[in-house]
């Protein structure tokens, strides 16, 4: 009877898997930047205040220039939900209501299926397609409420494959902020390079300090040639946290800028 279950499940994260982006001969448009934004609403995060942090990700969504940039971004506890879909950069606006805290963290599930939802909408797009796609995820916490399939190491290491893919693929860049975790460690072991994780303390002008700091490296990234996006190694030299930036993250900051 195990036997049985056990081949289900692993054909179940197998389907999983292999859901990514269509392939298609839709043309790329290199002006243009599709961000995912992806907030943890669990309880703890009314510490970092979802008034500042709204504000604050509105800023750094208003803040990127140049070019057409569309917004798609989604909350999640122990529930995923979309709340804004491939929106225009300058109609986006967070609000605290958005964002308000409940309960526990289902990382590793809400993180699938925001992949999965932004895979598949860019994959049935017919005209033209973001030439640069950015995932940033906003966390306090360590995972502990994803369910079935996404749960443990079998939904770490489902995470890890759906990122390493979109990166090496798609040319995807993730940003991962977190506090009260080690988030290098964490953005390691689901597939995101340190380079593009940051900690900060867990105060709400820390957080606040990191979402700015992440919205200067989205506008390099941006910045970026098409040739320079494909080079892996040629990219992180432009869009790595800085020690500078780190430091500001992990700092006592005592007053808004």
């Amino acid at each position: 009877m195990n036997n049985i279950s056990n081949n289900n499940n692993n054909i179940s994260i197998s389907i999983i898997i292999n859901k990514h982006i269509k392939m298609t001969d839709i043309p790329l448009d290199n002006d243009w930047t599709y961000i995912g934004v992806l907030i943890d609403r669990s309880g703890s995060m009314e510490t970092l205040n979802p008034s500042v942090i709204s504000k604050e990700l509105t800023e750094f969504i208003k803040s990127q220039t140049g070019g057409r940039v569309t917004v798609t971004a989604a909350r999640f506890d122990d529930e995923y939900e979309v709340f804004i879909k491939n929106e225009l950069a300058e109609n986006v606006n967070f609000t605290k209501e958005d964002i308000i805290p409940r309960r526990n963290t289902a990382l590793y599930q809400s993180f699938c299926k925001l992949i999965d939802d932004i895979g598949e909408e860019l994959g049935n797009m017919t005209i033209s397609r973001p030439g640069k796609v950015v995932i940033v995820v906003l966390t306090d916490g360590e995972e502990n409420a994803s369910k079935g399939i996404y749960s443990g190491h079998n939904g770490r290491e489902l995470l890890f494959n759906k990122i390493t893919h979109q990166k090496e693929v798609y040319n995807w860049l993730f940003f991962f902020l977190g506090t009260n975790i080690d988030a290098l460690k964490v953005g390691a072991n689901i597939g995101i390079g340190g380079t593009t994780c940051i900690n900060f303390s867990n105060t709400q002008n820390n957080c606040s300090a990191a979402i700015r700091t992440t919205s200067v490296q989205v506008q390099k990234f941006r910045n970026l040639s098409s040739e320079v996006v494909q080079n892996r190694e040629e990219l992180e030299k432009h869009i790595s946290f800085t020690n500078e930036q780190r430091t500001t993250c992990l700092s006592n900051i005592t007053s808004e800028n």
